[in-house]
């Protein structure tokens, strides 16, 4: 088990409050709406499997030749006071098609199936895709935080340099200190206002920049409040990318569900009803060459055993699409492992170097009161002076430095792990 930060109750701006900004104002999340509606479209469509199929068409022909009868056959019937016209040359007709399923053999339920994985894998693209925002959120909100630590630490060695530099003045006036003594302190201090000033737009600009993710404006005087610490467990690794993984093999799953059941007979019930000629009774149309109702039902058997063919191929292809997505996963947590174990060891050396780093900056901090004590009495010169008071700046600022790399490490480590 490891550390890892939460935002603490305040009014300040918090990390998880920029987590959710940044989620609500990135443009891809709009992309959610879309995925959705596109799966409960094809969704509702797959599920028009067993709804009835109704056509209208309408149809007018000129045909080279008719059915007829024999030159004999019509003199018989001549012969017998018959006159049979027989069929027109023109034909005509005004057709309603219904066609209801009564078993698709699975098909229609195997394709809302593989409509529900396809949705779940978009769904898990996205969401890999937005959880990358939090990386770069942590590396503006620690950067702000890191910067205005060093800040207040330069604002603190402003303090001390200035009133180091009264005293110095006050030596130069009493003739027990040379004039360029005040000149080296001048140059450290505006060194560090440089320095400050570098800092202080660089903060500017990392504002602006985490102000644009969030999707609202970072005054100067909002504060950044630092993360907390608590657990996270290393051994629970809920990475969306794992997720997706596992996914994209339900996915494939289901295209082999898809060739089963393409393989399965199909029944239906149908029914033809036209207006038009000919009609069903040719003697009659023979006869009157009229138009007239007609209508035929039944019901259908179709086996398209030509799936049979293919099938061994296919099943093939994704097994060997699964293995791949398999593979892919085991190369994914091998980097993941990888990363995480060189995160944790980041972790644990900087825990080991915040262990010293109090008593160091309590140990500079006590040799740079007695260097105040020892130029005051004229035992060291200003610039053994200055070496002390720069030695407790940079010990104070490495403190604070390694304080919020600490938790950076650990919050990349929860990211990491999507904890």
């Amino acid at each position: 088990m490891l550390l890892a930060s939460l935002p603490m109750q305040s009014a300040a701006i918090s990390l998880e409050e920029c987590y959710t900004l940044a989620r609500n104002n990135y443009p891809l999340v709009r992309q959610y709406e879309l995925t959705e509606a596109m799966s409960r479209y094809s969704f509702e469509n797959a599920a028009m499997g067993y709804v009835p199929q109704i056509s209208i068409g309408a149809q007018a022909t000129l045909q080279s030749d008719v059915t007829e009868f024999p030159g004999a056959f019509d003199r018989l019937l001549a012969a017998a006071g018959v006159e049979m016209t027989g069929l027109s040359h023109d034909q005509y007709k005004v057709q309603l098609d219904i066609r209801q399923t009564i078993w698709d053999g699975g098909y229609s339920k195997a394709q809302r199936e593989a409509v529900k994985a396809q949705a779940e894998v978009s769904r898990l693209t996205l969401d890999k895709d937005i959880d990358a925002l939090k990386t770069r959120i942590n590396q503006m909100y620690f950067g702000i935080l890191v910067m205005e630590e060093n800040i207040r630490t330069s604002l603190y060695m402003d303090t001390l340099m200035t009133s180091n530099m009264k005293v110095v003045e006050s030596a130069v006036r009493n003739g027990t200190a040379l004039a360029s003594d005040i000149d080296n302190i001048r140059v450290e201090l505006l060194t560090l206002r440089q320095e400050r000033s570098q800092l202080e737009s660089a903060v500017r600009t990392y504002k602006d920049m985490l102000a644009i993710m969030i999707g609202r404006r970072i005054e100067d005087s909002e504060e950044f409040e630092t993360p907390e610490a608590v657990l996270v467990d290393t051994s629970l690794n809920q990475r969306t990318e794992l997720l997706l993984f596992d996914a994209r093999i339900r996915e494939i799953q289901q295209q082999k569900r898809m060739l089963d059941v393409a393989v399965m007979p199909k029944f239906a019930l149908f029914a033809q009803g036209w207006y038009g000629k000919p009609g069903l009774n040719i003697f009659d149309d023979m006869v009157y060459n009229r138009m007239s109702w007609n209508g035929i039902a039944g019901i259908t058997f179709q086996w398209d055993i030509s799936a049979f063919c293919t099938r061994k191929n296919d099943l093939r292809n994704i097994s060997l699409s699964q293995r791949s997505i398999e593979l892919q996963r085991d190369v994914f947590q091998w980097n993941t492992s990888l990363q995480q174990t060189q995160i944790q060891n980041e972790i644990e050396r900087m825990y080991e170097m915040k262990a010293s780093d109090d008593e160091i900056v309590r140990l500079r901090e006590s040799v740079r009161k007695v260097s105040e004590s020892k130029y005051r009495n004229g035992v060291i010169t200003v610039n053994e002076l200055l070496r002390d008071i720069m030695n407790e700046n940079r010990a104070k600022t490495g403190r604070s430095r390694h304080e919020l790399e600490l938790l950076k490490n650990i919050y990349d480590l929860k990211i990491m792990l999507n904890q």
